[in-house]
């Protein structure tokens, strides 16, 4: 049992820590090395750390440089302390012994855990406790199975979101570890916010824990940098000259700086940043991401330029030939079937033999700051995560992917780049209203969480230029179709519920299709336009349609963009209405009228009567699902391709249509402003003969991908 008020880490121990670990490096240079070769210099961390703050809501959900919700922060410190201290029956291993660290890229994860590792390196930890770090990844069960001593070894385990057994099977390998570690005394976790799947909340309520299949675990969220904290950091980077107090001369470079950092807001406030923020300039841009890491790697690369020039190389690179080389490197290990953040000296030299250009790599400076790291077994790797991620996106964007892959080896040359949470951030930072849709032929993005892919919009173009509708890109995944037996007011049609794979992405409609867009159609093709009740036209969505009239409509817009539209399939509608969730509505099982435009005269469940609008509204109102589509529930019912039938019994498994050679009624899917909320579920499914149209029907559009 773990005694009371034991310390393993203190702010206190910052400075004598730093100093002894310059003292002994020679002496332990073994671990030394193996820490640099895995997580950067130790040294340069000790000297310059700071230690951040922990919360238990997540940072990225609110602007907290303008109203934060967190208002109870405490140093990161503190609360490892308390969380290796506690007293815990050996028999509970319940998932109380197992925390989680999430936060963003480049917010001090990784730090963290090597400051705890030098502390147990270099004897500042009580006596008879073991550490053991490790950066996840293939051979982590095998490293934890063989370590001796697991009641007295705090385990450390680094970046769960880059652990190539993680991708594509999370959960499942959240669990393994989970079970593997349970006998160790103390195990800490270090995750990117975005990967960490949508887990289920503390049955007692508690702020700060997670279920995991069965699992309590503590969870915590490391706080973006404070003003004192960046103060901190900067006066410890770029002290005052000796004679300050007697002359008052100021650090010009912590000015300079500081300068630098004003306008950049909540960006400021990472220490990823804060690392390297002797390579930027100060310059009149907008900062966002997408600019800043530009800046980062431009600088970088230019010194790299200038230290290559006196090492007398011949023919002298340029910057940007050495941007492609370090590309070249990013793109070769994110195309990898698990993608993965080393590449070794072998694999360089492929890579050479294609791009002589990246021989100069090899004669980088390695040291201090760099933005490449090279081991002492000679394998490559970037000094974080994000910087690969960045000068893949950044290759997609100035349109280079094509030539950097046809540099790589064969063997991955026609694999898709695996697509990370963190790359679809840098895209939205550089296209802030459409998504190139042509980006998608590169990138793999099954991997990609629902919500993550929400607002990734794309519009094809008219052949006159013009904008076509505002589409959103659907990932391939699977799900459970149709409603549960015991779901309230369930109708038989609805069932049996069946597993659906949908194997290919494909494009869906943000909004259902409006009569400014049905307008423009039928005066293109001379077609009479329908009523709209005198409700009003414009983004009000389209209404009195047939589903003949539906289908011809994707017949002229595809014919007009190019681009191949179609009515969703059922099962396309409902994966794409649901976003990830198995209740009634996308939100939860409860409804009111404030969330969706259908008959609030009557109630669902035990739940209250609402307005009763008799009208639909524009295709706008309400909150959109995790997909980012609006009023999946409401408003109108949507036409999709397949046949009526009676129940799923049969149904096809692969997100295909089921359609009857010999015709006959339709399905529609959504409900409307006129029905109840019964008929606005998820899985409740209607139909109408395809040659009719009603005030209460209309649809939204589907396109598929090349």
């Amino acid at each position: 049992m773990i005694e009371q008020a034991l310390t393993f880490i203190s702010i206190d121990w910052l400075k004598p820590l730093a100093a002894k670990l310059r003292k002994i490096r020679d002496e332990r240079e073994t671990e030394i090395r193996k820490i640099s070769d895995s997580f950067g210099d130790p040294e340069l961390l000790a000297r310059y750390y700071v230690e951040p703050n922990c919360q238990h809501h997540n940072p990225a959900d609110h602007e907290e440089d303008e109203a934060p919700i967190s208002q109870v922060k405490a140093p990161v410190f503190k609360l490892i302390n308390d969380f290796l201290n506690k007293e815990i029956d050996d028999s509970l291993r319940d998932g109380r012994t197992q925390l989680f660290i999430l936060a963003d890229a480049g917010m001090g994860k990784t730090s963290l855990l090597v400051m705890l590792k030098l502390a147990h390196i270099l004897a500042f930890w009580p006596k008879g406790y073991d550490c053991l770090l490790l950066k996840l990844g293939s051979d982590t069960l095998t490293a934890i199975s063989e370590h001796a001593n697991k009641a007295n070894t705090i385990l450390l385990l680094d970046a769960l979101d880059e652990d190539p057994t993680a991708w594509s099977r999370f959960e499942e390998r959240l669990i393994e570890l989970l079970l593997e570690t349970r006998n160790f005394r103390r195990v800490l976790i270090t995750c990117r916010t975005q990967f960490f799947p949508e887990t289920g909340a503390d049955p007692f309520g508690n702020p700060g824990r997670v279920t995991v299949s069965g699992f309590i675990c503590p969870m915590l969220f490391l706080s973006l940098f404070d003003d004192r904290q960046v103060s901190d950091y900067l006066r410890k980077r770029f002290p005052d000259p000796w004679h300050h107090g007697l002359t008052g001369r100021e650090n010009e470079r912590r000015r300079r700086a500081e300068q630098l950092l004003k306008p950049m807001r909540s960006l400021r406030s990472r220490p990823l940043l804060l690392a390297h923020i002797d390579l930027l300039e100060v310059k009149a841009q907008q900062w966002n991401e997408y600019t800043t890491y530009e800046a980062l790697i431009e600088t970088w690369l230019l010194r790299e330029v200038r230290k290559l020039a006196g090492q007398g190389v011949k023919p002298l690179p340029s910057k940007d030939d050495l941007w492609a080389a370090c590309t070249a490197v990013a793109v070769q290990m994110q195309s990898q079937s698990q993608g993965q953040r080393t590449l070794s000296q072998a694999d360089l030299q492929e890579l050479v033999a294609a791009m002589p250009t990246i021989g100069n790599i090899e004669r980088f400076d390695f040291g201090g700051r760099s933005l490449m790291n090279r081991t002492s077994d000679r394998t490559y790797r970037f000094s974080h995560y994000s910087i690969q991620e960045f000068l893949v996106v950044h290759a997609l964007v100035e349109g280079g992917l094509d030539a950097i892959k046809a540099a790589c080896p064969k063997a991955t040359q026609p694999l898709k780049v695996r697509a990370t949470a963190q790359m679809l951030d840098f895209l939205r930072c550089h296209f802030t209203e459409e998504f190139p849709l042509d980006y998608l032929q590169w990138l793999d993005i099954s991997g990609i969480k629902s919500d993550q892919l929400a607002n990734l919009r794309f519009r094809d173009r008219f052949k006159d230029g013009g904008p076509g509708p505002e589409m959103v890109v659907i990932p391939a995944g699977e799900f459970l179709m149709g409603s549960p037996e015991n779901e309230p007011e369930r109708q038989s049609s609805e069932g049996p519920q069946h597993k659906v794979i949908i194997a290919k992405p494909f494009g869906i409609g943000r909004y259902t299709v409006t009569f400014e867009e049905y307008d423009r159609f039928c005066e293109a093709t001379r077609r009479e336009k329908p009523g709209d009740q005198g409700w009003g036209r414009g983004r009000r969505p389209v209404i009195n349609v047939t589903w003949e009239d539906c289908v011809a409509y994707c017949t002229w817009l595809s014919q007009e963009t190019g681009a191949v539209y179609r009515l969703s399939t059922e099962a396309e509608w409902e994966y794409a209405a649901r976003a990830g969730t198995t209740t009634a509505f996308w939100w939860g099982d409860d409804i009111d009228t404030t969330r969706a435009n259908y008959n609030g005269g009557y109630a669902y469940r035990n739940g209250s009567k609402g307005e009763y609008r008799q009208t639909t509204v524009p295709v706008d109102t309400f909150q959109p699902n995790p997909f980012g589509l609006y009023q999946v529930h409401g408003n109108v019912w949507e036409w999709v391709q397949d046949s009526w039938h009676e129940n799923y019994q049969g149904a096809p498994v692969d997100g295909s249509a089921w359609v009857k050679a010999e015709g006959g009624p339709c399905v529609l899917r959504g409900g409307s402003w006129g029905g109840g909320p019964q008929g606005v579920r998820g899985a409740a499914r209607g139909w109408d003969d395809p040659h009719s149209g009603s005030q209460g029907w209309g649809f939204r559009l589907a396109r598929t991908f090349p």
